[in-house]
């Protein structure tokens, strides 16, 4: 184990560098993107999640499954509420909602190496209907500017944003 957690800080601690002039930043600087207007998020929309949401998918370090969420509507008001209060002040973000635990799952290769393990990391439950919603937003947002968003995001985030899978 603590070859692997060596290896990963190895990877984790560099800082890492972007080109500023690189061809895709530049040609997306010159786009005219409209303004995303915000709109709160509405208890309805955490229950819409929360219904399609997986029951007893793996935790994050808060140990709760979607079931409880579900069991529980009348906390659905103030996860709206806090849901919210996050989007107009991003910097007030509790540290504990993007905390994860992290597992090592193999790939191919060599068991015994390090490197033929791929990260993945369970975020705390909080942040999957949080992430769910603000990706709703976005995606209602891009309508008008869907190869924008083909462009930017990764492939296996693209699911993540509706009308663009």
């Amino acid at each position: 184990m603590a070859e692997a957690e060596t290896y990963w800080k190895s990877l984790w601690r560099e800082e890492a560098q972007h080109n500023e002039r690189a061809e895709c930043i530049r040609r997306e600087q010159k786009r005219k993107i409209s303004h995303m207007d915000w709109k709160p998020t509405q208890i309805m929309e955490i229950n819409s999640y929360l219904s399609k949401a997986y029951n007893c998918k793996s935790p994050g370090n808060d140990q709760i499954q979607h079931y409880w969420l579900k069991a529980f509507p009348s906390t659905h008001r103030h996860i709206t509420e806090n849901f919210n209060a996050i989007i107009e002040e991003p910097e007030k973000v509790p540290d504990w909602l993007t905390t994860g635990i992290t597992y090592l799952v193999p790939k191919s290769g060599d068991s015994k190496e390090v490197r033929n393990y791929r990260p993945i990391t369970c975020l705390m439950t909080m942040y999957v209907p949080f992430s769910h919603v603000t990706a709703a937003l976005i995606g209602q947002h891009s309508n008008s500017t869907i190869s924008y968003w083909h462009a930017t995001i990764p492939f296996h985030q693209v699911y993540k944003i509706p009308g663009l899978r």
